[in-house]
This record gives structure tokens, sequence and C-alpha cells, in this order.
């Protein structure tokens, strides 16, 4: 049986969380500017990536438009290459949003496809540039190694509370898909889920109630000298 996209998803919006949480850190408050023609955005007078477009939303038709399919606009082939890769994804995988031109968009969000085509693709991020009445994703290319680095351990838990509180997901399956993504040995047991990480020192412990929500986090650094908590436990 072909996965669904919220599958997929769920498997992929800790770490792509993350890699968008590092985006966000690196350019801060620039100033953003896009130029299509050259397939490229800048931020600032610093920093410029080449980009892909993913597809475009209609605030006012709540509806979602893959770049491929975007004839109107006229868009560069140069700039469609990743839609349409993730076009082939859907035709391999049988997901239908991925080969369906236009749909509405309702429990899947325009914010959910962008991670996940980004997870998808090479691992990147996603950049939303409004305009009137939508916004056009973006795929960045060719970004710091630390964006792709793994979390800082003091992250782990914003990731994961942030996520749950913004996509409707299932707590557990993303959860462990998430520590096993960023390097954590993750010992799974009916309501809880252990794990450690070498190269930090990080332990984390993640209690589930019957529904499969996070009940409990707790997280440890142990540093060569003496453990030292970085979580209070809730």
């Amino acid at each position: 049986m072909a996965p669904s996209l919220n599958d997929l998803f769920f498997a992929e919006a800790g770490s792509a969380f993350a890699r968008q949480l590092a985006l966000g850190d690196l350019i801060g408050d620039r100033p953003w500017n896009v130029d299509i023609g050259r397939g490229e955005i800048t931020f600032g007078s610093d920093l410029a990536f080449p980009i892909q477009v993913l597809g475009t939303c209609s605030e006012q038709e709540s509806s979602w438009l893959w770049a491929w399919a975007n004839h109107q606009s006229g868009l560069p082939a140069a700039v469609l290459a990743a839609s349409l890769r993730i076009k082939d994804i859907g035709s391999q995988r049988g997901i239908g949003e991925f080969v369906e031109p236009k749909f509405t968009l309702d429990r899947i969000t325009d914010h959910m496809l962008a991670m996940l085509c980004g997870a998808l693709l090479d691992r990147g991020c996603y950049y939303r540039a409004p305009y009137q009445g939508g916004a056009v994703f973006l795929l960045l290319d060719k970004l710091p190694a630390a964006i792709r680095a793994p979390v800082a351990p003091e992250r782990v838990n914003t990731v994961l509370m942030q996520v749950v509180s913004n996509f409707e997901v299932d707590h557990r399956s993303m959860a462990e898909s998430f520590l096993h993504q960023q390097g954590f040995v993750v010992k799974a047991e009916p309501a809880l889920l252990s794990a450690n990480r070498d190269t930090d020192g990080a332990e984390i412990r993640l209690a589930f109630d019957t529904q499969r929500r996070i009940a409990k986090v707790e997280g440890i650094i142990k540093p060569r000298t003496a453990k030292k908590s970085w979580w209070k436990p809730w």
C-alpha cells in the first residue's frame, strides 16, 4: 500500500521544521527580493541563494497550484525542475496531491506541502514569498551546511512542541522519526521513547498518552564532569 501524504509528512515534519528554524536564524529580519528570471532570492546585501519554484497558494480559493502546471505565469523552465521531480515522486509512489495540477487546501496546508517537498528534495528549505492574494513557495538551494546539521539538544524540545502545536500529526510517529534522523539511538516502549546521542551526550525521554500524544518531555545533557538538566519536565 502506497504511503499517504500525511504518512510522509509525519516522518519528515520534525527535521523539516528544524531546518526552517535554522534558516530563520540565518536570514533574521533581512529584507528579501526574488528574481525569477535569474532564479535567485536575496536577503539583505549579503545572502543570495538559487531557487526553484514549488507552487503558489491562492488565499481567495484556498488552493494550491504546482509550478509545473502554472502555464499562465510563463515561469522559466530552469526554475521548474524541483516541482517536476515532486510530480515524478508522486507518480512513482501513488501520491495524488503531487500529480494533481491544482487542488483545495484543507487539512493539507501549503506549508505542509513545502516542508515535505524540501525534505524529499535533498533536505532543503523553502521560503514563502507573499504577494497580493496569495504567495509563491520557493525551494532554496546551496544553503550553508549548518542548516542541515543535527539540531542542538536545547532545540529538540522547541521543534517537537512547535510541530505538534502547528500541524495535525501523529505525535509518536513524528517524534520517533525526528529523533532517528537527528542521530539519536531510540528505544521504543509502549508509552515511552528513550533516546540518546553519543556526539553530545544528550538524553531524551518522551512519554505518550493513550492517544499517542506527547504527555511529558525530559532531557539531560551529560557533560564530562557532571549531569546537568537542561529542560524541566512537565
